[in-house]
């Protein structure tokens, strides 16, 4: 019965019309009948394929893994997974026990599942990325349990512990601290942190930066003015920030910048903790904390006469190196996670960044440190598509910096065009043997003859 049924043309009729493939073997594992959908996944005509064991098939690279073989060695119904010509297919494969005449059958449903794979693989790396910004993000939180999240200090890396420990050391004292470092690095919100964890956090922080007040209006909002100082002062004077900050924390940022006329007043400040406000002749006294920051050298600029000597060395009593973001890679990523859960919830935005643009931004050299990142990271959020943000997205500027990098790096390699060219003919090579059994596929692969192949492979010692 089961010779005449593979002998019925309704059979074939019926079977072909299916768009999934269909391939029938006896108990001997030996293909009997494919459907035409069947000769396309494996990629063969059925005179290819029919009278030849699952096994030789398998071997020929029609199929990875023989979902028959399986069936007949389990007998039972087995589902896998099953790769052939490039592409992945769903194969389910039944025991078929026909009594009349007592034979046995395999019947495999192949249903081509690559699209969806492909899909399904897209949503789950989207939801990684996802979930890998909120583990981090909660991680960042519970590690710096600080009430205002944009006073966050985060970083794992070695350097950046290191700060953090130096700054427990020195925060409950009241030493005068120096932050030296580049622009963009964090200096203000080291300042500040400062402050939270010291004695005098319940106490005001003022911040004044040096270099961003006209000379002739700094003194006056630091010291304050006595009532009719000079023409056009307050009628009833000004209390500066140095008396705001009383019992507190003063942060005075870019101090390389402070006028050489203010700095003998600033060295009375930071010696006696003292000043007189203009316009007056009373000394007052004040309980305060000393911070300063600056992206430049004070020592050179001592040595130029632009900076006091005695006052450098006041303020730099405790100096702190807050490190460039290129010299602690290991804190790029949870900054990024950091900023885009902040900005993607400021601006109500869904979105993730892919693996690719994650590797990128990690090895970019971030000139402008902390302050670009959160600056690129919000640019990324507000202009770019819903979905994953990829690597075109970045400015040009920031694409071409890595084009420059791969340039530089093939001429400082040292080596020649015909030597860089081998170097790449020989890993395409070795990628091939690796993909391939043979080194006939090998070399049909490469477009190579066999000989031609074995040739390079000698060359190159493979």
């Amino acid at each position: 019965m089961g010779k005449k049924f593979f002998e019925d043309r309704h059979f074939y009729h019926i079977f072909n019309k299916l768009k999934d493939g269909i391939f029938i073997a006896d108990h001997n594992g030996v293909a009997l009948w494919v459907n035409d959908t069947s000769t396309k996944q494996q990629g063969a005509p059925r005179s290819k394929i029919i009278g030849r064991t699952v096994t030789e098939l398998e071997n020929n690279g029609m199929f990875t893994p023989s979902v028959t073989k399986i069936v007949l060695e389990k007998k039972e119904t087995v589902t896998k997974v099953q790769v052939s010509k490039g592409r992945q297919y769903l194969a389910t494969g039944y025991l078929v026990n026909i009594k009349e005449d007592n034979t046995e059958y395999v019947l495999v449903h192949v249903k081509d599942v690559t699209e969806t794979v492909k899909n399904s693989l897209k949503l789950e790396q989207a939801e990684t990325l996802l979930q890998n910004y909120w583990e981090q993000l909660q991680q960042i939180k519970r590690k710096q349990n600080v009430a205002d999240s944009h006073q966050f200090v985060i970083g794992k890396s070695k350097k950046h512990e290191e700060m953090l420990d130096l700054i427990d050391r020195v925060a409950t004292v009241d030493a005068t601290i120096l932050l030296n470092g580049e622009t963009g690095v964090g200096k203000s919100m080291i300042a500040r942190e400062i402050h939270q964890r010291s004695n005098r956090q319940e106490k005001p922080f003022i911040q004044i930066n040096c270099g961003a007040i006209p000379e002739s209006l700094l003194e006056s909002e630091l010291f304050g003015y006595k009532k009719g100082a000079f023409t056009g002062a307050n009628s009833s004077g000004k209390i500066g920030l140095v008396e705001k900050a009383n019992g507190g924390t003063l942060f005075l940022d870019e101090i390389g910048e402070l006028p050489l006329t203010l700095q003998p007043k600033l060295l009375q400040l930071v010696q006696n903790k003292s000043f007189i406000p203009i316009g007056s002749t009373e000394l007052k006294k004040v309980d305060i904390r000393i911070i300063t920051a600056t992206n430049q050298n004070l020592l050179q600029m001592v040595e130029e006469k632009r900076f006091r000597e005695d006052l450098y060395y006041r303020i730099n009593v405790v100096s702190i190196h807050i490190p460039a973001l290129r010299e602690r890679k290991d804190d790029i990523l949870p900054l990024i996670y950091y900023y885009f859960e902040l900005f993607k919830t400021k601006y109500n935005k869904a979105s993730v960044l892919s693996q690719e643009l994650l590797d990128y931004l990690q090895n970019y050299s971030w000139p402008g440190n902390i302050r670009e990142l959160e600056n690129m990271i919000e640019r990324l959020v507000v202009t770019a598509k819903p979905g994953v943000i990829e690597k075109t997205a970045l400015s040009n500027k920031v694409l071409e910096e890595f084009d420059k990098k791969e340039s530089n790096d093939f001429y400082l390699n040292g080596k020649s065009l015909p030597n860089y060219l081998e170097e790449i003919e020989k890993r395409i090579i070795i990628e091939a043997q690796n993909k391939h059994k043979s080194t006939r596929k090998a070399a049909q692969s490469l477009g190579l003859t066999q000989s031609s192949l074995m040739r390079r492979i000698k060359k190159y010692n493979i």
